[in-house]
């Protein structure tokens, strides 16, 4: 049986979940679908064809909303699969629900052994970093607005999600009262910030180094692993304090808001940075050429592969992960879906 289309014919993928990049893929050559995941909702393949109106996919690729598993059955899929985790500094599950994808891009970089272990084909698994959508960039010289805050925070700030932020962000104001916390368009309000203040709770490298940087910004940001030592220079593209040190981040906005000169030139240096290598087209395109060549040069043979180990795939990872998902859902609808996909093999 031939599982894959030729490469040269068939370009479709499904994309589920947050879109991420997706948008960008038609113009590299796939015809796309992409949907959201939708609450109490649980797709499988026959949800898969009803999106395509019956036809095999090249690809189905599952990103990362942080929620419960979205799809389930992907180890009998005859379709190259893809999971793209984000939040896997908060969901200890998703190596092993990867392990039911041919794919796996992971963007945390210190958490790729992970998911290569158990894997009969670690090279599979893809750094896939942050990065600053193309249409948030700096304004034009002549409409950019006036600073009106010497330290700038955007983002969540809620004691029942990151309790240690909150707590971080009440220190630094303490130490430095114009610290301005506030949520909303960060790419219009990045500008008017003298300095932009980053908080990673868990030691993530998140998407506001990259959203901050692409905008322009002035960054001040914890100094995490995963890979940001190699993306950006201290000093250079950005500035770092130690992580959860509030004292140290205040002392170092004190500092800087002094020097507008290496303010300025650190934030031009951080924005080539992204503008070189961080820029959503940056991963469409790594992306797309990774696919294309996975399906030209091995496509068949690696799906039929993972076809022969499904079963045990099924049994030794993903019902046991299904279970405790039927288990924990607060969601009936959820929890039938989890039990079935426990107890079903697709034949």
């Amino acid at each position: 049986m031939n599982m894959v289309a030729s490469a040269a014919e068939n370009r479709l993928l499904v994309w589920l979940g947050p879109p991420f990049f997706s948008s960008l893929l038609p113009s590299l050559g796939w015809e796309l679908i992409a949907r959201p995941h939708e609450p109490d909702y649980v797709r499988s393949w026959p949800q898969v064809l009803d999106l395509t109106g019956g036809r095999t996919p090249a690809a189905v690729l599952v990103a990362d909303a942080s929620l419960p598993p979205q799809l389930t059955g992907m180890e009998f899929f005859p379709c190259l699969t893809l999971f793209y985790t984000v939040d896997s500094h908060i969901h200890s599950w998703h190596p092993f629900y990867a392990l039911g994808f041919d794919v796996c891009l992971v963007s945390l970089r210190d958490h790729l052994p992970l998911f290569a272990r158990g894997r009969q084909r670690p090279d599979l698994v893809w750094w896939f970093p942050p990065f600053a959508p193309d249409r948030h960039r700096p304004p034009p010289p002549e409409t950019r607005p006036d600073k009106e805050w010497p330290l700038l925070f955007v983002g969540t700030v809620d004691p029942g999600l990151n309790p240690a932020r909150v707590a971080f962000l009440d220190k630094v104001k303490e130490a430095f009262p114009e610290l301005r916390v506030t949520r909303g368009d960060y790419a219009s309000l990045y500008p008017r910030a003298s300095l932009v203040l980053n908080e990673c709770s868990r030691g993530d490298l998140n998407f506001r180094v990259f959203e901050a940087l692409g905008c322009g910004a002035c960054l001040l940001t914890p100094a995490v692993g995963h890979g940001q030592a190699g993306l950006f220079a201290d000093r250079r593209d950005l500035f770092l304090y130690p992580p959860g040190d509030a004292a140290a981040a205040a002392a170092l906005a004190g500092a800087l808001l002094r020097e507008d000169s290496l303010r300025e030139s650190v934030a031009r240096s951080g924005l080539a940075a992204v503008d070189a290598r961080h820029r959503s087209r940056h991963r469409a395109e790594d992306l797309s050429a990774k696919i294309f060549a996975l399906l030209r040069d091995e496509g068949e043979t690696l799906i039929n592969s993972r076809l022969q180990n499904a079963t045990l795939l099924h049994a030794g990872f993903l019902r046991p992960l299904y279970l405790h998902h039927a288990e924990s859902s607060p969601s009936p609808g959820l929890r039938r879906a989890y039990l079935n996909a426990a107890r079903t093999i697709p034949r």
